[in-house]
């Protein structure tokens, strides 16, 4: 049987701690009544949640770290499921946050994992070691798809690795879904007369959710060479629907929006290092935006480096993942990405190269120069 491991801080005193972790266990599963039948009651219990350990955490808090295995009764890659199981009830109780789960390998490798991930990426973009450079096609809301057009070729002049739609540039009436894969691609090939190197579009995948696979389709068939979801509006099952359809053979990234709601909490809610490393890269994510210790709206440094931890360790199960940590980096702080993270890494400094005194274009060889030093 499938085994599931899932640690939890816990910010309860110690007096009680042992019976709260054993009805975190048994609630959570299998919680035989006294009326059951004998037959029933030890049927239920083999599925039953075990108390693996209780440990003080001299880490992360004053609380503890409780672990807890449960049995997965039917080995479905299904990640509805695995929350509702490991957090679902869980949820409502104060002082309890889900930092991790560990999947057994027969489980583990029941999802996907990238398609690409940073070799794959690397290769489509024909960089080697150094870090990648990133921006957003920002203010491309409410304006129309001649200045849409501007905006890439500004960015594809000013040598940017990977351009990405804002990730609220939805469907509307002035750059619609048809012409704004077109107008990107046509200013990056315009743009790539003169430079002799493409960067990677990534385009907003947005819809009603039923309707994602294909939207997402209909990308790829006009050319678009990546795809972003924001993963948590939708779940991490449609992400995991678009890596597993065949037709959809484009990298994907992953926006972090919405996740603010669960992990900013110290004593509640899932760890960012759950949601945007590992659950991320399991359900098939190439590449993972989430907010930089940089900036006001940051994750702490600590987190951070655990996210990038999930989504590069090595896993004979799942390619190791590009982390984008975004927001709060300008040109200055460009630098200390790369010292903090890795060269595999993307800088992503989308507003430092908007607002950079000679525009996007000069903005973007700005950040180019900024990290020279890392090039090999």
């Amino acid at each position: 049987m499938a085994q599931l491991t899932a640690v939890y801080y816990v910010t309860d005193s110690e007096d009680g701690l042992e019976q709260k972790a054993e009805k975190m266990a048994t609630g959570m599963t299998a919680k035989p009544w006294i009326e059951m039948p004998e037959r029933e009651k030890q049927e239920s219990m083999a599925y039953k949640g075990e108390v693996v350990s209780i440990t003080r955490d001299e880490e992360y808090g004053q609380g503890s770290l409780v672990t807890i295995s449960f049995p997965v009764a039917y080995e479905v890659p299904d990640f509805p499921a695995i929350l509702t199981t490991t957090y679902g009830r869980l949820s409502y109780e104060p002082g309890v946050k889900l930092m991790d789960l560990k999947f057994s390998d027969d489980l583990v490798k029941r999802f996907p994992g990238p398609a690409f991930g940073i070799k794959g990426i690397r290769e489509l973009l024909e960089v080697g070691d150094r870090p990648l450079t990133m921006s957003v096609a920002k203010g491309a809301i409410g304006r129309s798809i001649d200045s849409f057009h501007e905006q890439m070729l500004a960015h594809a002049y000013g040598g940017i690795d990977i351009i990405q739609d804002d990730e609220r540039l939805f469907e509307h009436d002035w750059t619609p879904f048809e012409q704004r894969v077109p107008a990107g691609l046509a200013a990056i090939a315009e743009a790539a007369e003169q430079t002799e190197r493409a960067p990677l579009y990534v385009v907003n995948l947005s819809g009603k959710t039923f309707e994602l696979k294909e939207r997402a389709r209909e990308a790829v068939a006009l050319g678009a060479p990546a795809l972003m979801l924001n993963v948590y509006a939708y779940g991490l099952d449609v992400l995991q629907g678009l890596r597993e359809d065949e037709e959809i053979d484009v990298p994907i990234f992953a926006h972090s929006s919405l996740t603010g709601m669960v992990t900013r909490s110290r004593n509640h809610g899932i760890s960012s290092r759950l949601l945007l490393g590992r659950l991320m890269r399991m359900a098939g994510a190439d590449a993972v935006l989430f907010p930089s210790p940089y900036g006001r709206i940051g994750i702490n440094m600590e987190e951070a480096l655990q996210v990038a931890k999930f989504l590069r360790e090595e896993s004979p199960a799942h390619l190791p993942a590009f982390p984008i940590p975004s927001a709060g980096i300008d040109l200055a702080s460009a630098p200390s990405v790369v010292d903090d993270f890795g060269s595999d890494v993307v800088v992503n400094a989308g507003g430092s190269v908007h607002r950079y005194k000679g525009g996007v274009k000069e903005g973007g060889r700005a950040l180019a120069r900024a990290l020279e030093k890392f090039s090999s």
